[in-house]
């Protein structure tokens, strides 16, 4: 290859980098800019030469793939307007560090804290709802190995899966956030790790999972705030009591267990806590349970309200399921592990992105955001992408606020209480199980002359 093709083959390489990084995700840089990417990917110590996949294309590509509805890389890639070259982007996806998405996140957890002034506080603390799910990937020895398999009554899972806890902030719905591992490793441990990451004074609000008088003075111990339910075995009638508001409100002193202490000397004996009664319907049924919570003052914070920050724990079921379903978290598709720490990580990033156009759209045309929808802000920022990828430069401000103020209008109907259950009405397919993995499958079955 002489020089002029060289300088040629340069400059075809040029154009078609200027393609893929205007063409990619039009509809959330104005969320994302470039100018962010590079100075994340700096402090992440990631030093990189000029590519056609720059760190720029390869972080809309996996974005694009978390919010498209098909979910595959492949189909990202083809939605940019590109064919081919699938190696090239495994390879990119894997040079590209965890850290530059850590990076990104801590950016993003930022800039939506500082836009709200405020608004995504309950008297003056960050309300964090907590819990944990199951992510699925594909059958490779090398998933298997490092994520294992899920033991239940009916065997061990098909595929291998991967442990997740999530934190959400319960007013702004974000993920403030998250940790993942194998299939086994302890939620609680997980749990534990994401709380580590939370802020002095944040309140944690979780289910029974999370309570325990040993974990109630971990969180003290670094600044957290909590309200859970109780363990159903505690006996509350029993503890000593400190102070009484009333008959279903007052503060007790709870005993840890000697077993706890032995383990972290640090635990104090006992921990105060404020323990709540209140009602709720579980499963249909009219159930009684207590509410354990370190917020002890009645006057400023009300036992009304703790019960309700309690039941709004439930939207990060809704946070976890638009993840997992409308984000195609459920079923991962790299093939490496590392590969699937940077997919979570991307699909988080993605649902982050989509609540803060939200946020923008709520903010900007006097709407509550949990009242937009967010399936219609994925289509709504999938069509916008198409349009703003081939628009001329002065209209895409103009685009931009049209997307808006359509999210705005997208509005979901406010459904209390609402119960659904968990059941089939469709048949299943009537398809025997495949044991064994397909390529076996295909060279027990293959025709030979």
């Amino acid at each position: 290859m002489n020089n002029r093709d060289i300088e040629w083959h340069g400059k075809k390489l040029e154009v078609i980098r200027r393609e893929l990084e205007s063409g990619q995700l039009n509809a959330l840089r104005e969320l994302l800019p470039d100018e962010v990417i590079r100075p994340v990917c700096e402090d992440g110590g990631y030093y990189f030469r000029t590519r056609l996949l720059t760190p720029l294309v390869t972080i809309f590509h996996m974005l694009s793939a978390a919010i498209s509805r098909e979910g595959s890389f492949q189909s990202a890639w083809h939605m940019s307007g590109q064919v081919g070259r699938s190696g090239a982007l495994s390879g990119a996806r894997r040079r590209l560090p965890l850290a530059i998405w850590e990076g990104l996140h801590a950016w993003m957890m930022r800039e939506i804290e500082q836009e709200s002034h405020g608004q995504d506080r309950w008297r003056g603390h960050r309300m964090i709802g907590l819990d944990g799910t199951f992510v699925s990937m594909s059958d490779e020895p090398e998933l298997a190995e490092h994520f294992g398999r899920w033991n239940s009554k009916h065997g061990a899972s098909r595929f291998p899966q991967a442990r997740i806890v999530v934190a959400f902030n319960l007013k702004s719905l974000v993920n403030v956030a998250h940790k993942a591992d194998r299939c086994r490793a302890s939620e609680k441990e997980l749990g534990r790790k994401v709380t580590i990451c939370l802020k002095a004074g944040d309140v944690a609000v979780f289910d029974r999972l999370y309570s325990g008088a040993n974990l109630y003075a971990e969180y003290q111990r670094v600044g957290i705030e909590f309200i859970g339910r109780a363990h159903a075995c505690l006996k509350v009638e029993r503890l000593k009591t400190i102070e009484s508001f009333s008959s279903k409100d007052k503060v007790v002193e709870l005993p840890i267990d000697p077993r706890y202490l032995r383990e972290d000397p640090a635990l104090p004996k006992t921990v105060t806590v404020r323990m709540i009664k209140t009602t709720a319907k579980v499963e249909g049924r009219r159930e009684s349970f207590w509410v354990a919570t370190s917020l002890l003052d009645p006057q400023r914070y009300p036992i009304t309200e703790i019960i309700s920050w309690q039941k709004k724990r439930w939207k990060v079921e809704t946070l976890i399921e638009e993840m997992k379903i409308w984000l195609g978290a459920d079923i991962l598709r790299s093939k490496t592990a590392e590969g699937i720490y940077k997919e979570i990580h991307a699909r988080i990033i993605g649902l982050n992105l989509i609540h803060w156009l939200i946020l923008k759209a709520a903010e900007k045309h006097g709407q509550e955001p949990e009242r937009l929808s967010v399936s219609s802000a994925l289509r709504l920022a999938a069509s916008y992408r198409l349009k703003m990828s081939t628009a001329a430069g002065w209209q895409l401000p103009l685009l931009y606020e049209q997307m808006l103020e359509r999210i705005a209008k997208a509005r979901v109907i406010f459904r209390p209480d609402r119960l659904e259950p968990r059941m089939r009405k469709r048949e299943p397919r009537n398809y025997p199980r495949l044991r064994i993995t397909r390529s076996e499958w295909r060279k027990a079955n293959i025709m030979t002359p």
